[in-house]
């Protein structure tokens, strides 16, 4: 397994404190998150990508992924509007320009709340729809979407695995894959094998944290309803070797360095008990 962090958890400082602190701790990679202090979308440049890579590159990060903001947004894959979809189709086609032109391999892209407005026949046709043109594109570049499931408090149209390889088969393009963020299978009461018995080499990344699980509380890994330590075990169990990075935007948002060393702790020990190679220290 490879581990790492998501800049989300980092918006208040520099992309390249980010990246200095995950590499002073172990960790071997950054999730780059699209804010407008780390990558913004809008803030796309041959100029501006050929930094981010130089940035990771100096301080020995590997960006496994570019996750541009889409919930809340105006924006929706599998909205009832048609000039909605559309911006969202551009959007994250320019999110696979990004990740293209920096080198990252994956494109993070969820499903956000469609509202009330049609049945969910037509919002399932509305996304299917969006995703097969954003992930034909993704092909042409030789990049990965890989869709995460939420909470049904979020969005009811993709949250577990079943939904995952529902959409994968339903949008057809050899592109697409999927993730778990350990959070919504905690939510609608999924086993964490279920990932991997329905959607084997489709799932392709993981989001670790811990979680209160009742809400989309994205907690650190010592503090909630989860055994992290075994979930760790089951990813091992199963022959997981991805990447698995934190993402635990609901504590120590104020002092992201003391967070990232309580992960890198919590993981490293875990490793060191099940003979699990890493670099955390």
């Amino acid at each position: 397994m490879k581990f790492g962090t998501i800049s989300l958890d980092f918006k208040r400082l520099s992309l390249e404190a980010t990246f200095s602190v995950a590499a002073s701790y172990g960790f071997d990679g950054v999730e780059l998150f699209g804010t407008r202090s780390h990558f913004s979308p809008a803030d796309f440049t041959p100029e501006a990508a050929r930094r981010v890579a130089t940035l990771a590159d100096k301080h020995g990060i590997e960006i496994p992924m570019y996750t541009p903001p889409d919930i809340g947004m105006p924006l929706c894959t599998c909205s009832p509007f048609e000039a909605e979809r559309e911006d969202s189709v551009r959007y994250f086609c320019r999110a696979v320009d990004i990740a293209a032109a920096i080198g990252i391999p994956r494109v993070l892209i969820v499903a956000d709340h469609p509202g009330y407005i049609v049945r969910g026949r037509e919002t399932w046709a509305n996304l299917v729809g969006s995703m097969r043109r954003i992930c034909r594109y993704a092909g042409t570049k030789g990049v990965r979407m890989v869709i995460e499931p939420l909470t049904p408090m979020e969005s009811p149209v993709v949250c577990s695995a079943d939904d995952c390889i529902d959409l994968i088969d339903d949008v057809g393009e050899d592109s697409l894959y999927a993730m778990m963020d350990i959070v919504p299978p905690t939510i609608v009461r999924e086993p964490v094998s279920r990932y991997f018995d329905l959607l084997g080499d489709r799932l392709d990344y993981v989001h670790i944290c811990n979680t209160d699980g009742v809400t989309d509380a994205h907690t650190r890994l010592g503090n909630g309803v989860l055994p992290v330590h075994d979930v760790v075990r089951v990813l091992k169990a199963h022959g997981y070797e991805g990447w698995v990075t934190a993402e635990l935007y609901s504590e120590m948002y104020y002092d992201p360095e003391l967070m990232l060393s309580n992960t890198g702790r919590f993981l490293r020990d875990v490793c060191r008990e099940e003979g699990i190679a890493c670099r955390l220290r």
